[in-house]
């Protein structure tokens, strides 16, 4: 049997082949091609979950007494009863988190970091005095933005520990003024309130009475703070970010369901990372309080729904 025989015996075989499948008529019905293309959307919308990214980090939340919290000692120039933690991410790699714990009545001399600061205290009364800039107070949910190169001093007042949450931008440090010159900066420093936020309207899919306030940044650009809110008994549907998520709740009580997870809930207080890709849907479970959530984006802002 020659090559050329065995070609056509093996095109024959898959013309016969193919012909068991095709419509008995040649006529096309252009009900059928729709009903075709209705049901692959239908498929392509049930199975949406499957086609997005999902990431293999963990989502995880921690609250400032959790016993897995490692407090270790602050810098030497600062008083020995202070504390810090990190609590997310590597401190000598950019976009680590800490916690930073002041006894009450305690100061911590003039110093300054090579990072912004993108703050929100979680206890007791902090006064931060800022070279050149008013002084400020942060109560817990208060947020606080502090330029990197800017000395200040901080000081915990008599209402407990102070335990601030510290999103850094650049590996953690603090350097005292009488160690090394600072280079000081141009931008000013603040604080916000949730009651002092504007709140706009959240993306389509989440519900109307959600909403969301940029309070530091450009929500384009990287490093982006906002405040989100949703109203008590509401539900966020699933949906991802191109970004990580480092947040805290302030108000509220909050339950987030992150894809292949464990349900996580948050309380005031409570530190949250969300991985970014990795598909989640949000209850606010509050019934009598809106749920205010704060979040510090790397990426450019953003929520897709997964569908």
């Amino acid at each position: 049997m020659t090559f050329k025989t065995v070609v056509n015996l093996i095109m024959t075989w898959l013309l016969i082949t193919a012909s068991a499948f095709m419509p008995c008529c040649t006529e096309t019905n252009h009900s059928d091609t729709n009903a075709e293309i209705m049901n692959a959307t239908e498929f392509a919308t049930a199975n949406a979950h499957f086609l997005q990214p999902v990431s293999s980090d963990p989502a995880f939340t921690l609250d400032p007494d959790d016993p897995v919290i490692e407090w270790g000692p602050c810098p030497e120039f600062m008083p020995e009863s202070c504390e810090l933690a990190v609590i997310q991410g590597d401190p000598t790699e950019p976009n680590a988190d800490v916690l930073f714990k002041m006894a009450p009545n305690t100061t911590v001399d003039e110093h300054w970091h090579t990072s912004t600061e993108r703050m929100v205290l979680l206890s007791g009364e902090m006064v931060v005095d800022y070279d050149g800039q008013e002084p400020v107070t942060l109560e817990p949910g208060t947020y606080a933005y502090g330029p990197s190169g800017l000395p200040h001093e901080t000081h915990c007042g008599d209402e407990g520990d102070c335990i601030l949450f510290i999103a850094f931008e650049e590996p953690v440090d603090a350097i005292s003024v009488h160690e090394q010159e600072a280079p000081g900066s141009y931008e000013e420093v603040f604080t916000i309130t949730t009651d002092e936020a504007q709140f706009a309207d959240c993306p389509p899919f989440m519900p109307e009475s959600c909403g969301l306030g940029v309070i530091q940044g450009d929500p384009e650009e990287h490093n982006a703070d906002v405040f989100f809110k949703m109203t008590p008994d509401t539900k966020v549907p699933n949906h991802r970010h191109n970004s990580a998520e480092r947040m805290v709740l302030t108000s509220g009580q909050m339950q987030v369901n992150y894809e292949g997870q464990e349900p996580v809930i948050l309380e005031p207080g409570t530190y949250a990372y969300g991985p970014a890709e990795l598909p989640h849907d949000t209850v606010c479970m509050d019934q009598d309080e809106d749920c205010i959530l704060f979040i510090a984006f790397e990426e450019p802002v953003d929520a897709i729904e997964v569908r």
